[in-house]
């Protein structure tokens, strides 16, 4: 019994002894989260260096590829906003004509829900997102219930900008 209560004394002192010595020599090194921030390219940089920060995004100067960015493509539109008064009257009153509307505009690829950018329109309703050639869906709002924007598809080209209006209902009746 005496035999025992020693052997489970050793490996008692020699466990403290090993963890005590991993400690000792464990590095103070930050320990970055795993959060991710997309680029204006659609790639993805996560956290780096002593201070977590991240990465730089690439550039037209970093890319290699002849200058990618910045994009000489994209969407250009407005955004509106109406009906504004709750009676539509004809001939129409200027004073309900549908309003400029500033708001967030999400912009996904075709077929996806994950955001490839997020840009907004001015107080004009006015915007302008450059993106790659190709499918895209833009969402305007909040995500609230009201105004609700009706989602728009648009393809870029290998060359300019598409144009676009996005049309948001504000509920009146």
């Amino acid at each position: 019994m005496k035999e025992y209560g020693i052997a489970i004394g050793i490996v008692v002192v020699t466990l403290v002894i090993g963890f005590w010595v991993v400690d000792t020599r464990a590095p103070d090194v930050p320990a970055c989260t795993k959060e991710a921030k997309i680029c204006m390219d659609g790639s993805v940089v996560g956290r780096t260096g002593p201070n977590c920060e991240f990465a730089a995004c690439p550039t037209a100067s970093t890319t290699g590829n002849g200058g990618v960015l910045p994009y000489t493509t994209g969407v250009r539109g407005t955004v509106s906003l109406g009906p504004t008064c709750p009676v539509m009257r004809i001939p129409p009153d200027p004073q309900c004509a549908d309003k400029p509307y500033a708001v967030a505009i999400t912009v996904y690829r075709a077929g996806s829900r994950t955001p490839f950018i997020v840009g907004s329109s001015n107080v004009n309703g006015a915007f302008e997102l450059p993106l790659p050639p190709g499918s895209y869906t833009l969402s305007a709002g909040s995500g609230t219930t009201l105004p609700h924007c009706a989602e728009v598809e648009v393809t870029v080209a290998a060359r300019g900008y598409v144009s676009t209006t996005i049309s948001c209902d504000t509920g009146i009746r």
